[in-house]
Protein backbone atom coordinates (compact mmCIF):
# COMPACT_ATOMS: atom_id res chain seq x y z
CA UNK A 1 0.00 0.00 0.00
CA UNK A 2 1.54 3.48 -0.85
CA UNK A 3 2.59 5.48 1.85
CA UNK A 4 0.47 8.36 1.98
CA UNK A 5 1.78 12.23 1.82
CA UNK A 6 0.79 14.86 4.11
CA UNK A 7 1.02 18.42 4.43
CA UNK A 8 0.11 20.38 7.80
CA UNK A 9 -1.08 23.57 7.31
CA UNK A 10 -0.18 25.49 10.69
CA UNK A 11 -1.70 28.67 11.00
CA UNK A 12 0.62 30.60 13.36
CA UNK A 13 -2.32 33.19 14.98
CA UNK A 14 -4.48 30.26 15.78
CA UNK A 15 -5.93 29.93 19.69
CA UNK A 16 -3.19 33.17 20.04
CA UNK A 17 0.10 31.43 19.07
CA UNK A 18 -0.74 28.48 21.44
CA UNK A 19 -1.23 26.20 18.23
CA UNK A 20 2.09 26.61 16.39
CA UNK A 21 3.53 26.16 20.04
CA UNK A 22 1.94 22.53 20.10
CA UNK A 23 3.58 21.22 16.47
CA UNK A 24 6.59 22.50 17.90
CA UNK A 25 6.59 20.40 20.59
CA UNK A 26 5.39 17.64 18.63
CA UNK A 27 7.84 18.02 15.43
CA UNK A 28 9.29 15.50 16.49
CA UNK A 29 6.36 13.02 17.25
CA UNK A 30 4.91 14.31 13.82
CA UNK A 31 7.71 13.54 11.80
CA UNK A 32 7.83 9.83 13.29
CA UNK A 33 4.35 9.10 12.86
CA UNK A 34 3.82 10.16 9.42
CA UNK A 35 7.16 9.98 7.71
CA UNK A 36 6.20 11.59 4.64
CA UNK A 37 5.19 14.84 5.48
CA UNK A 38 5.92 18.83 5.65
CA UNK A 39 4.90 21.13 7.81
CA UNK A 40 4.03 24.73 6.81
CA UNK A 41 3.80 27.56 8.84
CA UNK A 42 1.11 30.02 7.44
CA UNK A 43 2.57 33.57 7.03
CA UNK A 44 1.13 36.62 8.16
CA UNK A 45 0.59 37.84 4.59
CA UNK A 46 -0.48 34.43 2.83
CA UNK A 47 -3.81 32.99 2.64
CA UNK A 48 -4.39 29.68 3.71
CA UNK A 49 -7.14 28.51 1.66
CA UNK A 50 -4.50 29.62 -1.16
CA UNK A 51 -1.76 27.72 0.26
CA UNK A 52 -3.93 24.44 0.88
CA UNK A 53 -5.55 24.56 -2.96
CA UNK A 54 -1.21 24.95 -3.82
CA UNK A 55 -0.12 21.79 -1.69
CA UNK A 56 -3.03 19.60 -2.89
CA UNK A 57 -0.83 19.52 -5.97
CA UNK A 58 2.01 18.04 -4.00
CA UNK A 59 0.64 15.82 -1.04
CA UNK A 60 -2.25 13.29 -0.29
CA UNK A 61 -3.53 14.75 2.79
CA UNK A 62 -3.63 18.40 3.83
CA UNK A 63 -4.25 18.93 7.36
CA UNK A 64 -5.61 22.14 9.36
CA UNK A 65 -3.67 22.51 11.99
CA UNK A 66 -5.68 25.36 14.40
CA UNK A 67 -8.89 25.85 15.53
CA UNK A 68 -12.71 25.71 13.24
CA UNK A 69 -11.58 28.78 11.32
CA UNK A 70 -8.36 27.23 10.74
CA UNK A 71 -10.26 23.78 9.02
CA UNK A 72 -12.80 26.06 7.57
CA UNK A 73 -10.07 28.14 5.78
CA UNK A 74 -8.07 24.90 4.63
CA UNK A 75 -11.52 23.21 3.57
CA UNK A 76 -12.46 25.75 1.16
CA UNK A 77 -8.65 25.47 -0.44
CA UNK A 78 -9.74 21.76 -1.32
CA UNK A 79 -13.22 22.27 -2.26
CA UNK A 80 -12.64 20.96 -5.96
CA UNK A 81 -9.60 19.06 -5.55
CA UNK A 82 -9.31 15.39 -5.07
CA UNK A 83 -6.88 14.93 -2.13
CA UNK A 84 -7.69 13.64 2.04
CA UNK A 85 -8.78 16.11 4.31
CA UNK A 86 -7.36 15.99 7.78
CA UNK A 87 -7.58 18.02 11.34
CA UNK A 88 -5.14 18.34 14.10
CA UNK A 89 -7.22 19.94 16.32
CA UNK A 90 -5.59 22.91 18.20
CA UNK A 91 -8.02 25.47 18.91
CA UNK A 92 -10.25 26.80 21.73
CA UNK A 93 -13.30 25.21 20.35
CA UNK A 94 -12.96 22.24 17.78
CA UNK A 95 -16.04 21.85 17.02
CA UNK A 96 -15.77 20.44 14.14
CA UNK A 97 -13.19 17.99 15.37
CA UNK A 98 -15.82 16.61 17.72
CA UNK A 99 -18.51 15.84 14.94
CA UNK A 100 -15.31 13.90 13.41
CA UNK A 101 -15.24 12.24 16.30
CA UNK A 102 -11.71 13.27 16.58
CA UNK A 103 -9.79 13.40 20.49
CA UNK A 104 -7.75 15.90 21.94
CA UNK A 105 -4.53 14.59 22.53
CA UNK A 106 -2.08 15.17 19.99
CA UNK A 107 -0.35 12.17 20.25
CA UNK A 108 -3.52 10.18 19.18
CA UNK A 109 -4.66 12.06 16.44
CA UNK A 110 -1.35 11.48 14.46
CA UNK A 111 -2.33 7.75 14.94
CA UNK A 112 -5.68 8.71 13.16
CA UNK A 113 -4.27 11.02 10.51
CA UNK A 114 -1.80 7.91 9.49
CA UNK A 115 -4.76 5.21 10.09
CA UNK A 116 -6.55 7.44 7.04
CA UNK A 117 -10.19 6.71 8.18
CA UNK A 118 -11.92 8.57 5.40
CA UNK A 119 -15.61 10.00 4.86
CA UNK A 120 -17.59 12.83 2.85
CA UNK A 121 -17.92 15.50 4.34
CA UNK A 122 -20.15 18.61 3.18
CA UNK A 123 -19.08 21.79 2.31
CA UNK A 124 -21.89 24.63 2.77
CA UNK A 125 -21.71 27.70 0.42
CA UNK A 126 -23.33 31.47 2.09
CA UNK A 127 -23.28 34.65 -0.61
CA UNK A 128 -19.60 33.98 -1.72
CA UNK A 129 -17.97 31.64 0.52
CA UNK A 130 -18.21 28.45 2.83
CA UNK A 131 -18.69 26.97 6.15
CA UNK A 132 -18.50 23.45 7.40
CA UNK A 133 -19.85 23.49 10.70
CA UNK A 134 -22.01 26.70 11.54
CA UNK A 135 -23.07 30.04 10.70
CA UNK A 136 -24.90 32.41 12.80
CA UNK A 137 -26.92 35.55 12.65
CA UNK A 138 -28.10 37.71 15.03
CA UNK A 139 -27.46 37.34 18.99
CA UNK A 140 -24.93 33.71 17.81
CA UNK A 141 -22.85 36.63 15.37
CA UNK A 142 -22.60 39.48 17.83
CA UNK A 143 -21.71 36.77 20.69
CA UNK A 144 -18.41 36.02 18.64
CA UNK A 145 -17.87 39.28 17.22
CA UNK A 146 -17.13 40.19 20.74
CA UNK A 147 -15.75 37.25 21.46
CA UNK A 148 -13.24 38.14 19.08
CA UNK A 149 -12.20 41.31 20.48
CA UNK A 150 -12.69 40.06 24.03
CA UNK A 151 -8.93 39.49 26.03
CA UNK A 152 -9.75 36.45 27.38
CA UNK A 153 -8.64 32.54 26.44
CA UNK A 154 -10.86 29.59 25.99
CA UNK A 155 -14.31 28.67 25.84
CA UNK A 156 -14.61 31.40 28.64
CA UNK A 157 -14.30 34.17 26.37
CA UNK A 158 -17.70 33.06 24.67
CA UNK A 159 -19.60 32.92 27.85
CA UNK A 160 -18.95 36.46 29.17
CA UNK A 161 -19.27 37.60 25.23
CA UNK A 162 -22.71 36.26 24.80
CA UNK A 163 -23.92 38.10 28.39
CA UNK A 164 -22.95 40.81 26.91
CA UNK A 165 -24.78 40.46 23.81
CA UNK A 166 -28.13 39.94 25.67
CA UNK A 167 -27.80 43.56 26.43
CA UNK A 168 -27.04 44.38 22.97
CA UNK A 169 -28.42 42.08 20.60
CA UNK A 170 -31.36 43.12 18.31
CA UNK A 171 -35.04 41.89 17.23
CA UNK A 172 -35.49 41.63 13.69
CA UNK A 173 -37.49 40.02 11.15
CA UNK A 174 -36.39 37.34 9.13
CA UNK A 175 -37.86 36.04 5.71
CA UNK A 176 -36.81 32.75 5.17
CA UNK A 177 -37.12 31.16 1.35
CA UNK A 178 -37.29 27.86 0.94
CA UNK A 179 -38.24 25.19 -2.29
CA UNK A 180 -41.21 24.24 -0.53
CA UNK A 181 -42.51 27.52 1.22
CA UNK A 182 -41.55 31.56 2.22
CA UNK A 183 -41.31 31.53 5.64
CA UNK A 184 -41.49 35.15 8.36
CA UNK A 185 -39.92 35.03 11.74
CA UNK A 186 -39.19 37.67 14.10
CA UNK A 187 -36.37 36.89 15.91
CA UNK A 188 -32.89 37.66 17.69
CA UNK A 189 -30.90 34.54 16.52
CA UNK A 190 -30.91 32.15 13.56
CA UNK A 191 -28.21 29.30 13.42
CA UNK A 192 -27.97 27.36 9.88
CA UNK A 193 -25.95 24.30 11.23
CA UNK A 194 -23.91 21.69 9.63
CA UNK A 195 -22.56 20.87 13.17
CA UNK A 196 -24.10 19.55 16.37
CA UNK A 197 -21.90 22.04 18.41
CA UNK A 198 -19.94 26.24 18.23
CA UNK A 199 -18.30 27.64 20.20
CA UNK A 200 -16.11 25.09 22.54
CA UNK A 201 -19.62 23.54 24.64
CA UNK A 202 -23.07 24.92 22.56
CA UNK A 203 -25.28 21.89 22.17
CA UNK A 204 -27.26 23.78 18.76
CA UNK A 205 -28.41 21.35 16.72
CA UNK A 206 -28.64 18.05 17.98
CA UNK A 207 -30.51 16.75 14.63
CA UNK A 208 -27.02 18.29 12.23
CA UNK A 209 -24.98 15.31 10.61
CA UNK A 210 -22.56 17.04 8.48
CA UNK A 211 -22.22 14.26 5.38
CA UNK A 212 -26.38 14.36 4.87
CA UNK A 213 -26.79 16.89 2.30
CA UNK A 214 -28.57 18.73 4.66
CA UNK A 215 -28.76 22.09 6.71
CA UNK A 216 -30.41 22.76 10.23
CA UNK A 217 -31.86 26.16 9.52
CA UNK A 218 -32.60 27.05 13.50
CA UNK A 219 -35.01 30.19 14.07
CA UNK A 220 -35.29 31.58 17.76
CA UNK A 221 -38.42 32.46 18.64
CA UNK A 222 -39.58 36.20 19.85
CA UNK A 223 -38.74 35.06 23.67
CA UNK A 224 -38.27 37.43 26.62
CA UNK A 225 -34.46 38.66 27.22
CA UNK A 226 -34.85 36.73 30.82
CA UNK A 227 -35.76 33.52 29.07
CA UNK A 228 -33.05 33.87 27.04
CA UNK A 229 -30.44 34.72 29.47
CA UNK A 230 -31.71 31.33 31.10
CA UNK A 231 -31.48 29.27 27.89
CA UNK A 232 -28.06 30.69 26.90
CA UNK A 233 -26.81 29.58 30.39
CA UNK A 234 -28.29 26.13 30.06
CA UNK A 235 -26.30 25.90 26.75
CA UNK A 236 -23.08 26.90 28.72
CA UNK A 237 -23.58 23.97 30.35
CA UNK A 238 -23.65 22.10 27.52
CA UNK A 239 -27.94 21.72 27.04
CA UNK A 240 -29.29 22.09 23.91
CA UNK A 241 -32.16 24.84 23.66
CA UNK A 242 -35.21 24.04 24.55
CA UNK A 243 -37.50 22.45 21.40
CA UNK A 244 -40.44 24.62 21.99
CA UNK A 245 -38.66 27.93 21.67
CA UNK A 246 -36.56 27.32 18.46
CA UNK A 247 -38.29 26.96 14.58
CA UNK A 248 -36.49 24.22 12.48
CA UNK A 249 -35.80 23.31 8.75
CA UNK A 250 -34.21 20.87 7.42
CA UNK A 251 -32.88 22.03 3.90
CA UNK A 252 -30.67 21.66 0.98
CA UNK A 253 -30.49 25.63 0.11
CA UNK A 254 -32.03 28.76 1.36
CA UNK A 255 -32.05 32.11 1.25
CA UNK A 256 -32.97 34.35 4.16
CA UNK A 257 -33.10 37.82 4.67
CA UNK A 258 -32.59 40.39 7.33
CA UNK A 259 -34.92 43.43 7.93
CA UNK A 260 -32.08 45.01 9.47
CA UNK A 261 -28.13 44.50 8.89
CA UNK A 262 -26.97 41.92 11.63
CA UNK A 263 -23.81 40.53 12.97
CA UNK A 264 -22.29 37.10 11.36
CA UNK A 265 -19.64 34.28 11.69
CA UNK A 266 -19.16 31.46 10.12
CA UNK A 267 -17.51 28.71 11.79
CA UNK A 268 -16.50 31.32 14.99
CA UNK A 269 -14.64 33.39 12.15
CA UNK A 270 -16.74 37.42 12.08
CA UNK A 271 -18.18 38.37 8.47
CA UNK A 272 -19.21 41.11 7.23
CA UNK A 273 -22.43 42.00 8.78
CA UNK A 274 -25.01 41.40 6.01
CA UNK A 275 -29.31 41.58 5.31
CA UNK A 276 -29.25 38.67 2.90
CA UNK A 277 -27.98 34.99 2.76
CA UNK A 278 -27.86 32.84 0.12
CA UNK A 279 -26.85 29.27 1.36
CA UNK A 280 -26.93 26.00 -0.63
CA UNK A 281 -24.75 22.62 0.27
CA UNK A 282 -22.17 22.48 -2.04
CA UNK A 283 -22.81 19.64 -4.58
CA UNK A 284 -18.88 17.82 -4.60
CA UNK A 285 -18.21 16.58 -1.19
CA UNK A 286 -14.92 16.70 0.94
CA UNK A 287 -13.16 13.49 1.64
CA UNK A 288 -11.69 13.59 5.34
CA UNK A 289 -10.29 12.06 8.10
CA UNK A 290 -12.33 11.17 11.07
CA UNK A 291 -11.86 8.70 13.95
CA UNK A 292 -13.35 5.34 13.88
CA UNK A 293 -13.08 4.77 17.99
Amino acid sequence: MKELSYCLIVNKASNSGRSFNTISKYSSDIKKTLKNVEIYEVGNTESISEIAALKANSFDVIVACGGDGTARKVAIGLKDRDVIFGVLPLGSGNDFAKMMNLPGSVKENLVILKAANTRSLNLVSFNKTFFINTLGIGFDGLTNYLASKANLKGAIKYVISGLKALIDAQMFEATITTNKEVKRFNTLMIIVANGKWEGGKYFVSPNSINNDGLVEVIILKNISRFRLTIEFLKLSFGYPLSSNLINSLSVQKADITTSTSVYVHADGEVEDNEMSFTISVYPINLTAIYSTL
